[in-house]
């Protein structure tokens, strides 16, 4: 594929380095950065890294995803909703994932239409889009929605220059390297990428990353291989004289909830009730730490007058709402459309452009990183409305300048089939009302409409739809006039009636 190389520079400065880390399965108050927890963490996870990025950077309390790996990933890749043809994926495998408890095959009124498993290969990625914008691309870990459906797909087809990891797989089948017939090796993970990072710990290794000797000889952990990665992809594209956007996407934290031993035992030194899942959080958050380091000396010689960071963006974030344990005070987990299952941790870091301990409440959604990412490029090249819409809202302004009174507009989710018992047919929005915050849903199955006041009520508590008509009905239009839009790419799906094999409209307010 042949890319328009644009200009390097955006208003006469060089443009900047985008990293995108983002942790699998992270909850919104699994890290102990105050800011962006709205000082609700428990305490049981540890993440100094995090901290200090939160401390000399920005702090998203309101960031959204979708409440499901492959979705949220196709959303970030493609700046767009399922409902678009290009992106069409809303959640991982198929949407008849009915069993108990919940609502079984049998006792649904509906059916799950068919569904997108990869971003198609006509899409336009924000790697691609980014390329034509004169950048460097690398894919690191987890990609999820590539493969499937053949190697157009994959990301070295859709606008990564380097992949390192991203295939059709959803999690690590393991989280250390073991001895085979040709070396070490992260048995069933991807194509087999990390096997060049697999071997046991060194007396180098440990000493360099501030590791305890009691590792030294020991398989090599998931998180470490991964940062392995990091370091030598960060080496490569630094020495270029493009800029480069990375895609670093750990396996931490889907299960299998394996920690590195002397993190699991950190954890159980400072009483944690979840060691294994503290410890992997702790590993996760020393690859962040890993990659400040590789930005302030790209070669690894010691010395930093090759740093970047002053010229990187780094956004922190999760793929959906926590799955291990609670997400208090956030209702629900992974999978569901309650805050616990959509709302994520969000921190932008980049250093003497971003205001450092600054919060916003604006509320972002990963739909939103596209655009965002397009604008700080300089916007040079940006894909025809045409072929490929985007859906999200650029938040550069809010990332110059945190209190920019900048309002986005509503968020809305579209689910027409069923995940186990975390999710059932509904549609879903959220917006602002009168100062307050607030979140609408209709539920399929029940034929009912709730309505919460996010504002006040963050666990989602008190159902106001019958007390609160106007609002609820005000929402519910906003919702029908979203759903009707007319765009050749806008092509929703619906969950089909069993009554009459149709596809089946929410009855709106």
């Amino acid at each position: 594929m042949l890319f328009l190389f644009i200009s390097l520079t955006v208003n006469g400065k060089k443009q900047p380095n985008l990293i995108v880390y983002m942790i699998d399965d992270l909850g919104w108050n699994q890290i102990s950065a105050q800011q962006a927890t709205m000082g609700t963490h428990t305490g049981s996870f540890i993440t100094p890294n995090i901290e200090k990025i939160a401390n000399l950077g920005l702090s998203f309390t309101h960031a959204y995803t979708q409440p499901n790996c492959a979705p949220s990933r196709a959303a970030m890749l493609t700046g767009q909703y399922p409902a678009r043809i290009n992106n069409g994926v809303y959640i991982v495998g198929n949407l008849n994932r009915n069993k108990k408890p919940g609502i079984t095959k049998e006792q649904a009124q509906f059916t799950g239409p068919s569904q997108r498993q990869d971003v198609a290969g006509d899409a336009v990625t924000i790697a691609e889009a980014l390329k034509k914008n004169g950048y460097n691309t690398a894919h690191i870990g987890k990609y999820h929605v590539g493969g499937h459906s053949g190697k157009a797909t994959m990301p070295e087809n859709q606008g990564f220059d380097i992949n390192i990891g991203g295939y059709t797989q959803g999690h690590q089948p393991t989280c250390f390297s073991k001895s085979g017939k040709d070396g070490w090796q992260f048995a069933r993970l991807g194509r087999g990428d990390f096997d060049h990072f697999g071997e046991p710990y060194s007396e180098t290794y440990v000493k360099k990353y501030g590791i305890p000797n009691s590792q030294v000889g020991k398989p090599k952990h998931v998180c470490d291989a991964l940062a392995d990665a990091m370091e030598e992809t960060v080496q490569i594209l630094a020495a270029k004289s493009e800029p480069f956007y990375l895609q670093l996407h750990a396996y931490a934290v889907h299960g299998p909830v394996q920690s590195r031993p002397d993190l699991k035992e950190a954890a159980e030194a400072r009483g944690s009730k979840q060691t294994n899942l503290a410890g992997f959080i702790s590993g996760m958050d020393a690859v962040l730490g890993r990659l400040l380091e590789s930005l302030e000396d790209p070669n690894q010689n010691g010395d930093t007058g090759d740093s970047i960071a002053k010229n990187t963006l780094i956004l922190f974030t999760s793929d959906n709402g926590g799955t291990h344990g609670d997400n208090l005070p956030l209702r629900g987990v992974k999978g569901m459309f309650t805050e616990g299952g959509i709302r994520v941790p969000l921190i932008a870091y980049w250093p003497g452009v971003i205001p450092a301990n600054t919060i916003t409440d604006r509320m972002v959604h990963g739909i939103d990183f596209y655009p965002t990412l397009l604008e700080i490029a300089g916007n040079a090249w940006l894909p025809p409305v045409k072929k490929h819409p985007l859906d999200g809202e650029s938040f550069a302004m809010s990332l110059y300048n945190p209190r920019s009174q900048g309002k986005r507009s509503p968020i809305f989710y579209l689910f027409p089939g069923y995940m186990d018992v975390r999710a059932q047919p509904c549609v879903v929005t959220i917006d602002e009302v009168g100062g307050k915050r607030y979140k609408l849903l209709y539920f399929y199955e029940a034929d009912e409409w709730e309505l919460y006041n996010l504002t006040d009520d963050i666990g989602e508590k008190t159902n106001l739809a019958k007390d609160m008509p106007d609002v609820s009905a005000s929402l519910s239009r906003k919702i029908q006039s979203w759903l009707s839009q007319k765009h050749p790419t806008w092509q929703p799906k619906f969950p089909i009636s069993k009554k009459n094999a149709t596809p089946a409209l929410p009855r709106f307010l």
